[in-house]
């Protein structure tokens, strides 16, 4: 069955870990937005410049650069299934996305937000601290990802109603350890699934 799958939630929430776990069960195309923008910048590319700025400015990719980069990767998979992490940002973006898929024939049919506390983010950030600055990220400094929670904060509303006016929410206590989390992130999927096939 179809299956395309979104998963957001503030920097450091864990959703990259969570949406490779997902990719491996459901043998789904993991497409990371972040990490297809650091590929496009590490090509050097006209866009990938222009994104670099944004990235180490800890601010947003604006719609110019990072439509392209989506609307390549999405077409590179063809017709397999996704989940992309760390996509929609804001709602115009989910939007975006929904009619780019119509045009391929294909649908969004899941938004799994992982709900977590500034709290737990700065308790994470904390632990983690050595690894984030062995991985050399340019956009994983205090000030970067303060600026990226600040924008969070202010646009993650109009998405969860968007994708809740479809029925297409999934929203997600993510103060916890990452097997809890999973385990109720596949229940989700596996009702979906379930409800397709009948």
């Amino acid at each position: 069955m179809p299956l395309n799958l979104f998963i957001i939630g503030p920097s450091g929430c864990g959703k990259s870990t969570q949406a490779q776990k997902i990719a491996q069960k459901y043998k789904l195309t993991h497409l990371s937005m972040g990490q297809l923008l650091r590929d496009e910048i590490a090509s050097n590319t006209k866009l990938g410049l222009e994104a670099k700025k944004t990235v180490d400015n800890g601010v947003w990719t604006p719609a110019e650069i990072l439509y392209p980069v989506l609307i390549n990767a999405l077409n590179k998979i063809n017709n397999q299934n996704f989940i992309l992490d760390g996509f929609p940002r804001i709602v115009d973006q989910a939007v975006f996305v929904d009619a780019h898929l119509d045009s391929l024939g294909k649908s969004s049919d899941l938004l799994i937000h992982l709900n977590v506390s500034i709290e737990e983010i700065i308790k994470r950030r904390k632990y983690y601290g050595k690894k984030f600055q062995k991985a050399d990220r340019n956009d994983n400094t205090a000030e970067a990802v303060i600026q990226r929670q600040k924008s969070y904060n202010q646009t993650i509303n109009p998405i969860l109603e968007y994708f809740q006016q479809q029925n297409k929410l999934f929203d997600i206590n993510g103060n916890r350890p990452v097997d809890p989390i999973f385990a109720d992130i596949c229940q989700k999927i596996d009702l979906l699934i379930k409800k397709s096939i009948k």
